[in-house]
């Protein structure tokens, strides 16, 4: 699988066309809400490796845009949901307008691919929270890098201020 998102996302941008060349049997996409703009470099590299199965995991609903639900779908099962446009056309628009039945066809065809699990099912899966609180002392190095940045945050703080009140 891809792993580790972030460094696995950022290599996808950067070294898209080493991932292109292995054999992929499985990709696992984990926090699939970062390929949600399917206009990105990250979503089309992710998009362009070859696989014999996919899946997506994200904790974050898509209730935003339609258009996050098709870029996902376009990673798991390319040509599901046609061309960005087709769906745009066929399903999006018309279900922003109020669409009941346009929405129905939308669910028959992509219900069956989502597992949907509410918070307070998975609240009872999770183990207590372990929290420690350790304080340490900066080194003279880190204690002027931290006043440099703090003096820098006071005076955009305060620029803009002004400018908010001009």
């Amino acid at each position: 699988g891809l792993g580790d998102v972030y460094k696995r996302q950022t290599l996808s941008r950067l070294d898209a066309k080493q991932f292109q060349a292995l054999d992929w049997s499985m990709l696992v996409l984990d926090e699939a809400q970062y390929i949600k703009n399917h206009a990105t470099i990250s979503a089309r590299s992710v998009k362009s490796l070859d696989s014999l199965h996919r899946f997506a995991l994200t904790g974050t609903p898509i209730e935003n845009r339609l258009s996050e639900l098709w870029s996902i779908f376009d990673f798991l099962m390319p040509g599901l949901l046609s061309t960005y446009e087709n769906f745009r056309t066929r399903y999006e628009q018309p279900i922003l307008d109020g669409d009941e039945r346009a929405l129905e066809r939308l669910q028959a065809l992509v219900g069956h691919f989502i597992l949907r699990r509410m918070k307070q099912d998975v609240l009872t899966d999770l183990p207590d929270k372990d929290e420690s609180i350790v304080y340490t002392q900066l080194g003279d190095e880190q204690m002027r890098l931290y006043r440099a940045l703090e003096q820098r945050l006071r005076e955009s703080i305060n620029s803009r201020s002004r400018q908010a009140f001009s």
